[in-house]
C-alpha cells in the first residue's frame, strides 16, 4: 500500500542535517511542504546554511519533537528500528526516507524502473547497468545509494524536463528499511553476507531488510550460488537466475580453466575478455544482463557485447594503482566488509599481502581465516578492531603484524612481497576510526605507493 502524503495540509520533520537530509529540505521547499523542524543528533551538524530560518534540534531524538508531526523523513543513517521511532509509528506518524519521496514523485513519469541491491557488488552491477542501458540507446536515471542524492537529481529533471526512459536505483538495507511504494520491473539482490550487524540483531534480519526489494518488483533476479539470495524467490513472481548451475539461465560456465558468459545454453565471450576480473565480477556481469533483458534490451546485441568489453569498473574496488619491483599494489578501500575481501581476494591470480582493519562495524571475522590460508602470505592488522582481527588469525604459520598506521602497514607488506605477487589494501571494516570515509583511506594508500615508486627512480 502506497504511502499516503498530502504536502499542503500536513507537518513534516527532517532528521539528519547531512547531504541527504539538505536534499530532503530543498525538496520539500519545492513541494511547498510545511517543515516544522529539522533534528540531527550531532552538537553541531555541518550544513546548517541550508536551514533558511528552520528550527534545528541538536542532540539525542526526543518523542517530545514529534508531537505536532503528521510525516518524519530519515536519513540512511537513522535506523527506523530505534524505539522512539517505533513509538512515532504506533501513534499513526508516517515516517520513511529519501527514496519513498522519489518512488511518489516519480509516479507522474513514463519511465521503468529497476533496483539493485546485495551486500557486495551493487555500485558496480549500477554502474554497469547504466553503461549498457546508455549503450542501447535508452536515457537513464542513475541513483539511490549512488551519485548524489536522488531528490536533487529529480529536482534538476523536473527543472529540465528531460525525463528518462529508464531510473536504475542502488539501494541499500539503511534505504530499503523506510521504502514503502517504489514499484519496479526488476530488483535483485546480488548476495548476503555479514554486514551492519551493529544495525541489525543478526544476518537474517538484514536479508530480511534487503527482501524488501521485492515487495512492488515484477521479476526477480536471483544468485543460486548464494543460499539467502536464491531463498528470496517469490511464487506469484517471475525469476531470472545467474549462477553456474545447469538451471541458471546466466551462467558462468568453466571449462579448459577460463569463464565463459553462457546465455540460453551458448558461451557467449570469454571473461578474459573483460576488463573486471575474478569470478564474483563475472556473477555481477551475469546480474546486469539479466536485469536489462527484464526490461526489453537485446543483450545478445554485438554492440552490447563489444562495449561491455571496454567496462573498466569502480573506483577503489580492486584497482590496480602501482607496480614496484613486480609487486602490483591493489587498492580496494571499499571492501569493507568480510563478504566482499573474500570475494575480491579470491579473484586475484597469485599470492597476497593483505591490509586490514579499521571499525569493524560488529561483524564476525571468522571468514578472513580461512582466506588468509587459502591466499595470503603476510598480513598487516590496523584500527579500532585489529584485536579482533589478530585473535582470528592467531596460531597461523605467517608473518602478522599489529601496525599502527596505514603506512607502516604498508611498509610491512612491502617488505615481505617478492615479485609476481600483490600488496593489497582490501580493509574488510569500515574507514571512519582511521579516516573521514573510505575515499580519504584510498588516497592515503595511493599517496604512500606513489612515495615508494618515486624512491625506486633513485
Amino acid at each position: 500500500m502506497d504511502t499516503q502524503i498530502d504536502f499542503k495540509n500536513q507537518n513534516f520533520l527532517v532528521i539528519g542535517l547531512g547531504s541527504t537530509g539538505v536534499s530532503v529540505i530543498k525538496y520539500l521547499k519545492y513541494q511547498n511542504a510545511n517543515i516544522v523542524r529539522v533534528l540531527d543528533t550531532r552538537d553541531n551538524p555541518p550544513n546548517q546554511e541550508y536551514l533558511g530560518g528552520l528550527e534545528l534540534i541538536c542532540g539525542k531524538i526526543q518523542f517530545s519533537s514529534f508531537t505536532d508531526i503528521n510525516v518524519i523523513i530519515i536519513s540512511p543513517g537513522i535506523s527506523i528500528y530505534e524505539e522512539v521511532l517505533q513509538r512515532a509509528i504506533r501513534c499513526g506518524i508516517t515516517v520513511i526516507g529519501d527514496i519513498e519521496l522519489f518512488a511518489l514523485a516519480i509516479k507522474s513519469w513514463d519511465c521503468k524502473v529497476i533496483g539493485i541491491t546485495g551486500t557486495n557488488g551493487k555500485t558496480t552491477v549500477t554502474a554497469l547497468t547504466n553503461y549498457l542501458a546508455n549503450v542501447a540507446g535508452l536515457s537513464t536515471y542513475m541513483a539511490g545509494n549512488i551519485g548524489i542524492p536522488v531528490l536533487d537529481g529529480y529536482l534538476e529533471i523536473e527543472k529540465n524536463k528531460k525525463y528518462p526512459e529508464l531510473v536504475i536505483l542502488e539501494l541499500s538495507s539503511f534505504q530499503l528499511e523506510t521504502t514503502f511504494s517504489l514499484y519496479l520491473e526488476a530488483a535483485t539482490v546480488l548476495n548476503i553476507s555479514e554486514d551492519h550487524l551493529d544495525r541489525y540483531r543478526d544476518l537474517l534480519e538484514y536479508a530480511y531488510v534487503k527482501a524488501n526489494i521485492f515487495n512492488n518488483c515484477k521479476l526477480q533476479v536471483l544468485n543460486s550460488e548464494d543460499s539467502l539470495s536464491i531463498s528470496m524467490a517469490r511464487k506469484h513472481l517471475k525469476q531470472s537466475i545467474f549462477g553456474c548451475s545447469n538451471n541458471s539461465k546466466f551462467k558462468l560456465n568453466s571449462h579448459d580453466q577460463m569463464f565463459f558468459l553462457n546465455i540460453n545454453g551458448h558461451d557467449l565471450l570469454n571473461c578474459s575478455r573483460l576488463q573486471l576480473a575474478g569470478k564474483y565480477n563475472y556473477l555481477n556481469v551475469l546480474a546486469s544482463l539479466a536485469l536489462l533483458e527484464s526490461i526489453g534490451v537485446n543483450i545478445l546485441d554485438d554492440k552490447i557485447m563489444v562495449f561491455l568489453q571496454k567496462f573498466k569498473g569502480l573506483e577503489h574496488r580492486m584497482q590496480k594503482i602501482a607496480e614496484i619491483d613486480g609487486i602490483a599494489f591493489i587498492e580496494d578501500s571499499k571492501g569493507t566488509n568480510v563478504g566482499a575481501v573474500n570475494a575480491g581476494i579470491r579473484g586475484i591470480d597469485g599470492y597476497v599481502h593483505i591490509i586490514l582493519g579499521g571499525d569493524g562495524k560488529g561483524q564476525d571475522f571468522t571468514p578472513i581465516r580461512e582466506l588468509v590460508v587459502d591466499k595470503c602470505k603476510s598480513v598487516a592488522v590496523i584500527g579500532v578492531d585489529k584485536n579482533l582481527i589478530l585473535a582470528t588469525l592467531e596460531g597461523l604459520d605467517l608473518p602478522i603484524a599489529a601496525c599502527n598506521t596505514l603506512e607502516e602497514a604498508i611498509d610491512f607488506c612491502y617488505d615481505k612481497a617478492k615479485f609476481g605477487e600483490f600488496v593489497v589494501l582490501s580493509p574488510a571494516c569500515a574507514s571512519w576510526d582511521m579516516f573521514r570515509d573510505y575515499k580519504q583511506r584510498a588516497e592515503n594508500f595511493a599517496s604512500y605507493v606513489a612515495k615508494l615508486s618515486s624512491k625506486r627512480l633513485f
